[in-house]
């Protein structure tokens, strides 16, 4: 598999990769030793996004098998990684990319998630198990800000050709069958999706019934959209091998074992349509509260709860609403001077990376191309 380049920006070194495999198709052909009828495997992406600090970047390094410490990831990076096709010559291709920030920088989603890339494209949502009062609305706001533009794309995408569109959307039926007992309560992510809760090494030293919560909400959050769910520490070997397999069925649909765990006591694995309602169970709603809630949604009713065990922290519930940098009460000239260029920065930034982007996919045959499930 490929490897980023210090010396090099991202967009060179995807440059200078596809060149390379170029120059050796050629040098293959004038040897007279392969066919390059068909030069380039074919290629997939997966989006990282998540809670900051949460292991997004060990994920990457762990899949890509590279002994080093992950850095902080200021932005939007990219990376890629590579699976040979049998004896041939040409090799799937995997672009990653990961999102740094937590949910600071979500507007840079627009980037990764495109009509090029949005048949062969998962995401996978790292989420910090250490840090229980933040998790619930890390995950509903990247979630909702991810679901909001897949649909735009999607829409935009069903105008040129509906039926690519409903393949897409049936297919992400596939994964619970025709006989799962909950499909008319669930509503499939459109694209492939997963969950990986990170930093399990300091979840499992919590008391047993804060691991219950946490382990039951986010198995409702992920059988609720058909997304794969899974723990993860660094510490663990067995569970680095779990999310190096996962990666690796996100990218270049290799088989995923479809072993699950559900015990709170121990990570929790479940691929995606293999839970359901009935063993997740009810939220523990307090019964004086019920009445107020029964008419709320199962989604709600998880949300109420799981605020019961973990209430937001206050700096976490600001970035929901208001920008308080808006608010006249905490108007500061200077602050607000550097606040404004560095917006426009970020703006600049996206756009630069919007373009880079196009230019990497137009490098790599014009639009990304279709893996076949093995």
């Amino acid at each position: 598999m490929g490897s980023k380049s210090s010396e090099k920006t991202i967009w060179e070194l995807a440059i200078e990769e596809r060149n390379n495999d170029q120059e050796e198709l050629a040098k293959q052909a004038l040897s007279g030793n392969q066919d390059v009828s068909s030069p380039h495997g074919d290629e997939s992406s997966v989006f990282v996004i998540g809670s900051k600090n949460a292991g997004k970047t060990s994920v990457i390094l762990r899949f890509l098998d590279r002994d080093e410490a992950p850095k902080s990831t200021t932005a939007l990076d990219y990376t890629f990684g590579r699976k040979a096709k049998g004896h041939n010559i040409a090799k799937d291709v995997g672009h990653i990319w990961e999102l740094g920030g937590g949910t600071f920088l979500s507007k840079l989603i627009d980037i990764p998630i495109s009509q090029q890339s949005i048949r062969t494209l998962s995401v996978a949502i790292v989420l910090d198990l250490s840090l229980p009062n933040e998790l619930w609305v890390t995950m509903e706001t990247l979630l909702s800000q991810v679901k909001s533009r897949v649909n735009k794309v999607l829409e935009e995408l069903a105008r040129k050709n509906p039926g690519v569109v409903n393949e897409m959307k049936k297919n992400a039926w596939k994964k619970f069958g025709d006989d799962h007992p909950d499909k008319s309560l669930v509503e499939p992510f459109p694209i492939p999706l997963a969950i990986i809760g990170g930093k399990y090494d300091i979840y499992q030293d919590f008391d047993p019934e804060k691991r219950k919560m946490i382990s039951r909400t986010l198995r409702f959050i992920a059988h609720s959209h058909g997304a794969h769910l899974q723990f993860f520490s660094t510490k663990s070997e067995s569970l680095t091998g779990r999310v190096r397999g996962l990666m690796g069925h996100l990218l270049f649909h290799t088989s995923l074992s479809k072993s699950v765990s559900v015990d709170h006591n121990k990570p929790i694995i479940v691929p995606a349509g293999l839970d359901t309602l009935s063993q997740i169970g009810a939220p523990p709603v307090a019964s004086e509260d019920l009445s107020r809630l029964q008419s709320r949604s199962p989604y709600d009713l998880w949300k109420a709860a799981y605020a019961t065990f973990f209430p937001p922290e206050k700096y976490v519930q600001r970035n929901t609403g208001e920008d308080p940098s808006k608010d006249p009460q905490f108007y500061e000239p200077a602050v607000d001077s550097m606040r404004k260029q560095k917006d426009e920065e970020l703006e600049r930034y996206r756009k630069i990376a919007e373009r880079k982007a196009r230019e990497v996919l137009a490098t790599t045959g014009g639009k990304t191309k279709r893996v076949q499930k093995q």
